[in-house]
């Protein structure tokens, strides 16, 4: 994509020198307005990497130095083996997926070719080194105060390569100890001391997103809700940013920390969120073995050989010595070789994972989403690179909605399954995870293609679901089918998700506070959307399964329960059916659910997706068991069955505990929020995932309306000012406007540096 410089402010005129080749090769203005995010000002791509690689690593340069060492596959060499070789399985995987040379042949490939970068994009990366160099330049190693890695010899200037190789490789989706541990069955033992865990990096993640269209909101534009569930720490937290080039560009939003260009934002025009999506995007080969050498497979009636890669990791140990370990990795014309539990290698047959790559798209997949005007323009960016890995919801200014799975996803169809997936493994995994195993030895067995897809063995966008509404479409992870129950999305391939079976109770909870919104019900006012609306909402922090069941299970429990119970039946009597930090008795509802313990009068009816199952069964004998369980549970904790929700629940910010309001998966909340197992009497001090990066946008006649929220904040280094302070703001449901337009971000700047190099 080639974006035109349309104007300049005066300021970034005079620093841009005119263009001089004589002149400073990056510059940029970094603003920061309150709670520590940047707002970069450039006259153009590289500028803008530059100012946005120099405040990420002043903010978060342990992690960007981490993620380095991870897809360089050097992990070991510098942090030792790891809990059960995890850092040995991952280093053998970032070697297998060639990530340097990858790299290099995708940069050199055909210009204007979707899988080429573009000069901007290249101009970006080249940037976003220079500025996370400049920044090491200034401080160095010795200087940097975040303790995690203050003088560490893994800390060092990164290249625009490791950048790419980054975003090559997703630090999510990959199986990582299954690769690392494939080996023939007459090799030797593994040669690390224990076997690899299976996929020891697997998270679970979600999300919930609204799109409202003109008919859904106050002002007859559209508005965006986004509440990303996401880790709170490591290579998948966010980071917020603002980026600007004068006349031609203004994008806020977050992006993952390590890759920290906004991926989930607002333009002039549009707004866009991200959701996890049902769809599988990879598959398995199942190879039937030459009976003389299970390296070989059988292809058409003729056996071919495995490539060989031998890989030698140094790994750090415990006396501060390396040794080399040395591991030969297989792999086929479908993928690398993936062994485990369910999928072994055996003398007989063996298992290829498969995955379509995006390469190097993401950056200019982003820039064209950037350059979109309405959701239209959005769609076709999407068609035109596949490089989403999850749904996209939004909606324009015009006050179109749009939800659509248009990324890279295996053309798999129910008449391939029952061709191909041969072995009751391989018909097994389809039937109960859709996940396609399919038989390598006949070529007519291979993912198929269409006129429009991108690229070969993936569906393309027009054979994706994608939808059009101007009234509104939502999602919270479940597959597309019901992302607007008036006009369910069926027909597609069941790779993409199921197009029957019953809603989460989070899903069920996301449409009836749309439905509550616009016929007025919900106590916020007249119908509609705007932006107090849809924070107010986010933050209502509603229990749907509380509202489903809590009064018959409350009086089951005084019904039944005996004397025992007493203390239980009154804190499910006193729950207000809210996940507030005041709420008292929801940890004790949600121990109920974790046993076990809701079970339907009325059965899911395909016929009322959004309303069924319902009524709690209370002469099963199970609900009041999973009752008594749950109680038993506290008791063993020593916590009431009463407590409050913020005595139990809290996030550690060095010695400051700070209370966190929302509530786990599975019992319908819509401010999800996934605690670590509770401990005797305190309960949980760290949040594991959730609610991360939550915005709200609203389009007006005067332009864009936003706010904001980074729930765990924006810095990893417990010594900067910005290491809590949003998580405080968090705890308080408080927000933070986005301040898109240049002269607000001017006028709210609490800080302001001019680079260049």
């Amino acid at each position: 994509m080639r974006l035109k410089i349309l104007a300049a402010s005066a300021a970034l005129v005079m620093l841009a020198g005119c263009g001089d080749a004589s002149g400073p090769q990056y510059e940029a203005e970094v603003l920061r307005s309150a709670y520590g995010v940047p707002h970069v000002i450039a006259a153009d791509h590289g500028g803008l990497g530059y100012g946005l690689g120099y405040a990420a690593a002043q903010d978060n340069i342990c992690e960007l130095a981490d993620r380095i060492i991870t897809v360089r596959g050097e992990r070991a060499a510098y942090l030792g083996a790891g809990a059960q070789n995890a850092n040995i399985a991952s280093d053998l995987f970032h070697r297998a997926a060639g990530g340097e040379a990858v790299v290099e042949a995708y940069l050199h490939g055909p210009a204007d070719h979707v899988d080429t970068p573009s000069v901007e994009a290249r101009a970006f990366v080249d940037g976003f080194a220079a500025g996370v160099n400049r920044f090491l330049g200034e401080t160095g190693v010795d200087g940097i105060t975040d303790p995690r890695c203050q003088g560490a010899d893994w800390v060092r200037p990164i290249t625009a390569t490791e950048v790419w190789m980054n975003a090559l490789i997703a630090p999510f989706g990959n199986p990582i100890a299954s690769i690392a541990n494939a080996a023939p069955p007459e090799a030797p033992e593994a040669v690390t001391e224990a076997r690899l865990d299976p996929d020891l990096n697997d998270v679970t993640m979600g999300s919930n997103a609204y799109g409202l269209g003109r008919e859904a909101t106050r002002s007859g534009r559209g508005a965006v809700l986004g509440n990303p569930h996401y880790p709170w720490n490591g290579a998948l937290r966010f980071y917020r940013s603002h980026l600007i080039i004068p006349g031609e560009l203004n994008v806020v939003g977050a992006g993952l920390i390590t890759t920290p260009f906004p991926g989930i934002g607002h333009t002039d025009h549009i707004a866009w969120s991200h959701t996890v999506s049902t769809a599988r995007r990879f598959g398995y080969f199942e190879l039937t073995l030459d009976p003389e050498d299970s390296t070989r497979y059988l292809v058409d009636g003729e056996y071919r050989d495995m490539t060989r890669q031998d890989v030698t990791l140094h790994v750090l140990g415990e006396d501060g010595e390396r040794t080399e370990v040395t591991r030969t990795l297989y792999a086929t014309e479908f993928g690398p070789m993936a062994a485990s539990g369910q999928m072994p290698w055996t003398d007989e047959r063996a298992y290829a994972f498969a995955a379509p790559s995006e390469g190097l798209r993401v950056i200019d997949q982003y820039f064209a989403i950037w350059a979109a005007r309405d959701v239209s323009e959005l769609h076709a960016a999407l068609g035109r690179y596949q490089a989403t890995a999850f749904n996209t919801i939004a909606a324009d200014s015009d006050g179109l909605a749009f939800h659509g799975d248009m990324g890279m996803v295996p053309h798999v169809t129910p008449e391939l399954i029952e061709t191909c997936a041969v072995t009751p493994a391989a018909r097994g995994a389809w039937a109960s995870m859709r996940i396609p195993v399919l038989d390598a030895s006949r070529s007519e067995c291979r993912w198929g293609s269409d006129e429009d897809s991108t690229r070969p063995g993936v569906f393309g966008p027009s054979r994706a679901p994608q939808i059009f509404r101007e009234d509104w479409v939502a999602q919270s992870n479940d597959s597309h089918w019901l992302s607007q129950p008036d006009a369910p999305m069926t027909g597609f391939s069941p790779i993409y998700g199921d197009e029957t079976g019953a809603r989460s109770l989070r899903t069920r909870l996301a449409i009836d506070m749309i439905e509550q919104r616009l016929a007025g019900t919900d106590g916020l006012g007249e119908p509609g959307f705007d932006l107090d609306t849809l924070t107010a909402a986010m933050f209502s922090n509603r229990h749907h399964g509380g509202e489903l069941v809590r009064d018959d299970l409350a009086r089951l429990c005084r019904n039944e329960g005996e004397a025992e119970l007493e203390a239980v039946c009154a804190a499910l009597e006193g729950w207000d059916m809210r996940v507030d930090r005041d709420s008292r008795g929801v940890l004790l509802f949600n121990q109920f659910v974790e046993a076990g313990g809701l079970k339907w009068i009325a059965p899911f009816d395909p016929a009322d997706p959004v309303r069924t199952p319902h009524t709690l069964d209370v002469s099963d004998p199970a609900v009041l068991a999973a009752l008594r369980t749950a109680a038993g549970q506290l008791e063993v904790l020593g916590i009431a069955p009463d407590a409050r929700l913020g005595d139990v629940q809290a996030e550690m910010r060095g010695d400051e505990r700070i209370e966190i309001h929302g509530a786990t998966r599975g019992v319908g909340v819509f401010n999800m929020i996934i605690p670590e197992t509770p401990r005797p009497r305190v309960g949980s001090q760290r949040i594991l995932h959730g609610s991360s990066w939550i915005m709200a946008v609203e389009f007006t006649d005067e332009g864009p309306r936003s706010r904001g929220l980074l729930s765990y904040s924006q810095s990893t280094d417990p010594t900067s000012p910005h290491y809590g302070d949003q998580t405080r703001l968090y705890s308080d449901k408080g927000w933070d406007e986005l301040y898109f337009e240049e002269e607000a971000a001017r006028a709210n700047a609490v800080s302001h540096v001019s680079l260049s190099e």
